[in-house]
């Protein structure tokens, strides 16, 4: 590890304390939260989503070429880029994703898309090999959505965990865990609460998570239109303001001084199906 996490203190205190100033049940809490009824949910979603919260969207080799310069006149304040995929595909277009983000003063996250089948050591080792998190960058994330059948929710969620500690162990920071409302719920709801969560709730309801759990980033739809972007894309957004999402990015002392193997990066890019 780099160095003591940087993310620990932060989870404790800053975010916690703004989650519950902003009324937003994810941070955790001894008390129970309140319960509003469905239309005061529905004005808190709609408060929280026009005036109060801060946009980005996330991208992958769906969206092709992106025109960073006219997304960053979007009011897109961050972008979460797919870096990599199992533990042998590397998104063909990650690399000008990550290195246009930075050039158009996007904040910038790579995320990993979990397969429970293939080997976690493997899929930290992809990552890792193919991301270099700098200072200003947003922690990594990692994107569990599938299941298999042939994989037992125990076994699930231990190799989920594995793939967290070992990308911290790496970069000296947390990850966020990313996955959808119903697939929380089912899967991880309760597990994780060492970690924040992005969630993908498609609804005018903000993310619902366990009393001991916390979420910072909410994919409100995937049918999003940014000028710059020529088919539809997921539209996110963070709870906090624009101070904490840059207390949340990576500082100076934390960023990573070297570079992975250009062979490395390269044995990962075959072509997509």
């Amino acid at each position: 590890m780099l160095l003591p996490l940087f993310l620990s203190a932060f989870q404790k205190l800053a975010f916690s304390g703004l989650l519950l100033l902003a009324g937003y049940t994810g941070a955790p809490s001894n008390a129970p939260a309140a319960t509003p009824n469905d239309e005061e949910e529905k004005a808190t979603a709609k408060t929280f989503t026009t005036a109060t919260a801060i946009k980005g969207i996330d991208v992958s080799r769906w969206q092709k070429h992106v025109d960073w310069a006219l997304v960053s006149e979007s009011e897109v304040a961050f972008a979460f880029v797919k870096a990599t995929q199992g533990d042998f595909r590397q998104d063909p277009f990650f690399t000008r994703n990550w290195e246009e983000t930075k050039r158009h003063g996007i904040k910038r996250g790579a995320y990993h898309f979990y397969k429970p089948e293939a080997p976690v050591q493997c899929q930290i080792e992809l990552f890792t090999n193919s991301v270099v998190l700098e200072a200003g960058d947003l922690p990594p994330v990692l994107d569990v959505e599938i299941s298999d059948p042939k994989v037992s929710p125990v076994q699930l969620r231990a190799g989920i965990r594995t793939w967290l500690e070992g990308v911290t162990a790496h970069y000296g920071v947390k990850p966020i865990i990313y996955t959808s409302q119903n697939y929380y719920r089912r899967y991880l709801q309760g597990h994780f609460n060492d970690y924040h969560f992005w969630i993908a709730r498609y609804s005018d309801n903000h993310p619902e998570v366990h009393q001991t759990d916390s979420w910072m980033f909410w994919q409100h739809t995937d049918r999003g239109r940014i000028m710059g972007i020529n088919t539809a894309v997921d539209v996110n957004f963070f709870v906090g303001d624009s101070d904490m999402l840059s207390q949340l990015c990576i500082p100076d002392l934390m960023a990573q001084e070297t570079q992975p193997s250009p062979l490395k990066q390269l044995k990962h890019m075959y072509p997509l199906p």
